[in-house]
């Protein structure tokens, strides 16, 4: 045993070493920042708009294209709308939407709806959702502005009153694509503040969760220590887990998929104060390698692991077996339990 918790002590160094919008190569991989992996999507070609194909557009890029252009941020987002629906996933509905905002940074990032064929609707990413986890992956802290295809949904006005400031975030949609915020979209609102009496760290602030792997974790960790690729992504799982948003139930959990090719991208479980608009680890996962891989088929997905506490009351194994039979049928998923 002491051995094996040598190994995992080795494995879980790294996290010190991992930041967010930057992960370390898989064996044979090129070490990508964030701007380089956006920059050699498969869609680059087949857009000739300002976008690109990509999910984001750095912060140097957009001040050239405003200066050009002559306009401001606003009209700027709601020219790329059209060409950030195009990358949408919705193989069940036919519905393309694009969601693109103004984070912090001044970065421009881009959301879209992503369903998966054969599974239950409320597996669909909606494209605010979508986006949102490219911002938290892009390592964002604030988003400025976001414009959208259409009105956002219920669903996804109840899952922005998470995020800091959520107040001042500017909302463009429609013919007119003047600016409203979420007072305006939910008013009389059910929020944080409802389940929570004392403040806590919201959506797109540093989440600092007290887990780590127990013994049956780290004995298989230790198993499969020549594995760099499973390494890797044990190790983002945890990370993810870590610093994954579960105020309400505590039941922190994180995830990390392995393509076939060796890349590994990784996501955290995200709640909402109402519960239903929660997104689990496997979708953030999904949006990440959406984002920064473009990740043409879910046939890829070689691998998934997942870190959860057993017997939380939010429990995600079941239902990411359910998505991978329908979408990856021979994709494996490896539990790691968090205590």
């Amino acid at each position: 045993m002491q051995s094996m918790r040598r190994q995992v002590h080795l494995c879980t160094s790294t996290l010190r070493q991992i930041i967010v919008g930057r992960r370390p190569a898989s064996t044979g991989a090129v070490s990508l920042t964030t701007e380089q992996s956006y920059a050699t999507s498969p869609k680059i070609k087949e857009d000739d708009s300002p976008l690109k194909g990509r999910f984001m557009i750095p912060a140097a890029e957009v001040r050239q294209l405003l200066d050009a252009r002559g306009n401001n941020f606003e009209e700027l987002l709601f020219s790329l709308i059209t060409p950030a629906s195009k990358l949408a996933r919705p193989p069940i509905s036919g519905y393309f939407v694009g969601a693109v905002a103004l984070g912090g940074s001044g970065n421009v990032y881009v959301g879209v709806n992503i369903e998966f064929p054969g599974a239950p609707l409320n597996n669909s990413i909606h494209a605010e959702q979508c986006l949102l986890v490219n911002c938290l992956h892009s390592g964002e802290t604030s988003m400025q502005a976001l414009a959208v295809s259409a009105a956002p949904c219920g669903h996804c006005r109840q899952f922005y009153a998470e995020i800091k400031d959520a107040d001042a975030l500017e909302y463009i949609f429609g013919l007119d694509a003047k600016p409203k915020f979420l007072a305006d979209l939910l008013p009389e609102r059910f929020g944080p503040s409802d389940l929570q009496d004392e403040p806590f760290p919201l959506l797109l602030e540093p989440q600092s969760n007290p887990v780590t792997w127990n013994l049956d974790a780290e004995a298989i960790v230790a198993l499969r220590a020549d594995d760099q690729e499973f390494q890797r992504a044990a190790t983002e799982a945890l990370v993810e887990a870590r610093q994954c948003y579960a105020p309400y139930t505590s039941c922190y959990s994180g995830a990390a998929l392995i393509t076939t090719s060796g890349q590994v991208y990784s996501g955290g479980y995200i709640e909402s104060a109402a519960y239903n608009p929660s997104l689990s680890p496997f979708h953030s996962t999904v949006v990440d390698a959406v984002t920064h891989f473009g990740l043409p088929t879910y046939d890829l997905i070689h691998e998934v692991v997942l870190a959860e506490r057993p017997g939380a009351l939010v429990q995600h194994a079941d239902n990411i077996r359910l998505l991978l039979n329908r979408i990856a049928p021979s994709a494996k998923l490896t539990v790691l339990p968090l205590v």
